[in-house]
């Protein structure tokens, strides 16, 4: 891994802390751009990315091999694909229920199991190396709540159980596994692809309740862990979670001693953005501890963010220390989890998908 960063340039490994989203379903002009002169070193797929499974694994396949031509080095290729309402790739990929419905199955150990053994399968085929899941967040507002179909329940021994089995089941299949939302969006009245929301409650109450789950994904070593919009006033007053040291390099990185890869959830969205120029919110996000920033929709704000990214390295407000630990995060899960990374033959996804 020294040797990866020795051998490259700042432009370079500034782009590896992306992860990025874009519009089409085909290698386009903008992708080009994101690997030649971004160097990002990751992709985020949704809804409108997906056709067919043909088509996905052709992209996901030109994708790699534009990314190593220019770069050397693999992609992390992302997608939600929690089960219920959110997931971006519909039939003949395998519909699964929401986590909820899972969670409160007669054998919800088992269900858990099949959901994530299955679809580790399909995400591989299609070239996929990393679902944004298991939802951590322990639903305290009932049928109502924000995260009341997306949690596996109110019990956080529950959601702690069902949570290490995805986990363990996915990266055993060689599918990166990411945590969200840290440290907790279960009791949140508002959503916070719109605003800000504020959790009030103290250290213990969070210890007691959001907290559990997300120790317990740090002792199933969880290659991620994703970061909420959310403010936390019991261990920042002023700066949401994605953006607070207190919280990403204080309590998730030494109080729970997690060494994996941390992310944000997209910056685009309304808490931040409504309250952040992203200039601001990528320096805060960066220098909280976050290892992976994730910006879903812009080409303008994606270019914006490595440029700021890039430019507060170079004038030393990040420290080369911070930034090279961050660096070898990312390559070190590329070299765990990509030693193979491009999707299967077409006749494997035929047979797979349509002759079954």
């Amino acid at each position: 891994m020294e040797r990866l960063i020795r051998n490259r340039t700042l432009e370079e490994l500034v782009g590896q802390v992306f992860m990025v989203g874009f519009e089409g379903t085909r290698f386009s002009s903008d992708l080009s751009y994101f690997l030649k002169k971004l160097h990002v070193g990751g992709v985020i797929y949704f809804k409108r990315n997906v056709q067919d499974p043909l088509q996905l694994a052709e992209l996901s396949r030109v994708l790699q091999e534009k990314a190593m031509e220019v770069s050397s080095l693999p992609l992390m290729i992302s997608v939600d694909q929690e089960g219920g309402s959110v997931a971006r790739l519909m039939p003949p990929f395998t519909r699964f229920a929401a986590q909820a419905e899972m969670g409160a199955a007669e054998n919800p150990e088992d269900r858990i199991r099949q959901f994530a053994q299955t679809q580790a399968e399909e995400l591989r085929l299609v070239g996929i190396n990393m679902n944004l899941t298991p939802v951590l967040d322990v639903n305290l507002r009932g049928a109502e709540g924000l995260m009341a179909s997306r949690s596996y329940g109110s019990d956080p021994a529950l959601v702690s159980r069902l949570g290490r089995i995805c986990i363990t089941e996915f990266q055993q299949a060689g599918i990166m596994a990411c945590a969200k939302h840290f440290p907790g969006i279960g009791d949140t009245d508002l959503d916070s692809h719109q605003d800000l929301p504020i959790q009030p409650k103290d250290k213990n109450e969070l210890a007691k309740m959001e907290l559990v789950p997300f120790q317990a994904a740090v002792q199933a070593k969880t290659a991620a862990i994703m970061a909420s919009h959310v403010k936390y006033p019991a261990y920042d007053l002023k700066y949401p979670a994605s953006l607070s040291e207190a919280i990403i390099d204080g309590l998730l990185r030494h109080t729970f001693g997690y060494e994996g890869l941390i992310m944000t959830d997209d910056l685009e969205m309304g808490a931040v953005s409504r309250h952040y120029e992203l200039e601001e919110a990528i320096f805060l996000a960066f220098k909280a501890g976050n290892d992976c920033l994730l910006l879903c929709h812009s080409p303008e704000k994606i270019e914006r963010g490595y440029q700021e990214l890039l430019r507060v390295i170079k004038k030393g407000m990040i420290s080369e220390e911070m930034f090279k630990k961050s660096l070898l995060r990312i390559l070190g899960l590329k070299h765990r989890f990509l030693q193979t990374f491009l999707p299967k033959s077409n006749q494997e996804i035929r047979d797979y998908f349509f002759l079954r």
